[in-house]
């Protein structure tokens, strides 16, 4: 699955993550499934032991939780704006 929300990010800051479309999908990630997020060219995905997994070229970074995560990916996305 490949999803790009880099331009709705500031709407979701005020609606809420669980309104948020990249949220939402991380939250469905299940078994082998990973999520492409095009505008930071990284990978997400719920590895065998039910940590969050974000992949890029350079780094391979694992959460504890989807909340840690996803804090990142949007961090990351907000820069690169």
């Amino acid at each position: 699955m490949v999803i790009d929300i880099a331009h709705q990010l500031n709407v979701y800051e005020y609606l809420g993550k669980a309104s948020d479309p990249l949220y939402i999908a991380i939250g469905m990630l299940q078994g082998e499934e990973s999520l492409f997020v095009s505008e930071i060219k990284a990978t997400v995905q719920v590895n065998q032991h039910g940590l969050y997994e974000m992949i890029t070229k350079s780094n391979h970074e694992c959460y504890s939780n989807i909340e840690d995560l996803y804090d990142c990916v949007s961090e990351l996305l907000s820069n690169n704006l």
